[in-house]
C-alpha cells in the first residue's frame, strides 16, 4: 500500500473571533478566545488519515507538544517520527473575522529545529511511489525535496507560507505536485490571473501538476500534459476557512493514491475542504471519510 510521509509542522494555535481584521493602529476586543491545534502539516496529515490514507508524520514539537503527537495518532498517522525538542512547540496566531475568514501570524519555534538526520529517517520510511508531502513551514525545505526525490519519492509541496527567496531559492523543477492558492500561485509565477498563472508554471516546470484551491470557486489542476480540469466547490455556509486548503490536500493525496484519478481527487478534496469550513477550529474542524 502506497503510502504518504508528511515532514510537517504542528502548531499550538491561539485563536481568536473578532469583528473584523485590525486595521493599523487599532485595538480590538476579542468576543473569544481558545487554544487549537493545527500547523499545515498536522492539518493535513490528520485530513489524509481521516480520508483513510496511509501516513506517516515527521517534525517536532517542544515539552508541551504531547495533545498534536496524539491527536495525530488518534486520527490513525503513525507518529514514530516526531521528535521532542528543547525549544517552544510552533504557533500560530489566528485571527477569525465575523465572516469566517481569518489572518494568520505564525512562530516556528521545534518546526525549525530539523536536522538532516531527521529527513534521512523519515525519506527512508518511503518506497518509490510513496508521495512525500512537504509544507513551507519547516526549515530543509530544498534538502527534503533533493532527497526525497533521489530515493523515488513522489514529491508534493504546499508552498505556504509564500516567500519570494524560496521561490527562488527551492528546486521546485524536482516537485511532482505543487499546491498553491491564488496569492501563492500569483507569487510563483509573478501573474495574478488564474489561467496565466497556471500556464507560467506549466511552461517552466512542464512535468508539473499544479493544483490551485480558488475558496468558494473549487479546485483548478494543470497536468503535465497541459490539460486544466475545474472542479466547483460544493455550497457550505462558511463559519471559519483555516483549515479548509490542509483538508483538501489530504483527502486529494489520499483519493489520487487509492483512485489515481485526478477527476475524483479534485472532487474529493473540494467537498471535504466545503464540510470543513462550515465548522470552527483547525485539525477540530477536518472531516472524516465516512461523513462525505
Amino acid at each position: 500500500m502506497k503510502r504518504i510521509i508528511n515532514i510537517g509542522s504542528l502548531n499550538l494555535d491561539k485563536i481568536y473571533q473578532l469583528p473584523h481584521t485590525p486595521l493599523p493602529g487599532e485595538t480590538l476586543t476579542a468576543s473569544s478566545n481558545r487554544i487549537g491545534l493545527g500547523g499545515k502539516g498536522l492539518n493535513q496529515s490528520i485530513a489524509a488519515a481521516r480520508a483513510e490514507a496511509a501516513v506517516i508524520h515527521a517534525g517536532a514539537v517542544g515539552p508541551d507538544g504531547e495533545p498534536l503527537t496524539a491527536a495525530l495518532r488518534e486520527a490513525g498517522a503513525d507518529v514514530s517520527l516526531v521528535r521532542v525538542r528543547d525549544t517552544a512547540t510552533g504557533h500560530a496566531l489566528i485571527l477569525v473575522n465575523e465572516k469566517g475568514n481569518n489572518s494568520i501570524v505564525l512562530s516556528p519555534g521545534a518546526n525549525h529545529t530539523l536536522t538532516i538526520n531527521d529527513l534521512d529517517e523519515a525519506i527512508g520510511q518511503g518506497h518509490p511511489g510513496d508521495i512525500l508531502l512537504l509544507q513551507n513551514e519547516t526549515n530543509l525545505i530544498a534538502e527534503a525535496i533533493r532527497r526525497g526525490h533521489a530515493a523515488g519519492l513522489k514529491i508534493a509541496f504546499n508552498f505556504a507560507p509564500f516567500d519570494p527567496q524560496a521561490a527562488r531559492e527551492l528546486p521546485l523543477e524536482l516537485v511532482d505536485i505543487l499546491f498553491v492558492n491564488e496569492i501563492e500561485g500569483a507569487g510563483v509565477a509573478g501573474a495574478g490571473d488564474t489561467g496565466r498563472i497556471l500556464a507560467i508554471l506549466h511552461e517552466r516546470y512542464p512535468a508539473l501538476l499544479t493544483v490551485m484551491t480558488r475558496g468558494p470557486e473549487g479546485a483548478f489542476a494543470c497536468t503535465p500534459s497541459g490539460e486544466v480540469l475545474h472542479e466547483p466547490s460544493p455550497p457550505e455556509e462558511v463559519v471559519e476557512t483555516t483549515a479548509a486548503g490542509d483538508t483538501f490536500i489530504g483527502f486529494f493525496l489520499a483519493e489520487l493514491l487509492r483512485s489515481g484519478d485526478l477527476g475524483k481527487a479534485l472532487k474529493l478534496g473540494c467537498k471535504a475542504g466545503a464540510r470543513c469550513v462550515s465548522r470552527p477550529g483547525a485539525a477540530e474542524s477536518i472531516p472524516t471519510l465516512g461523513e462525505l
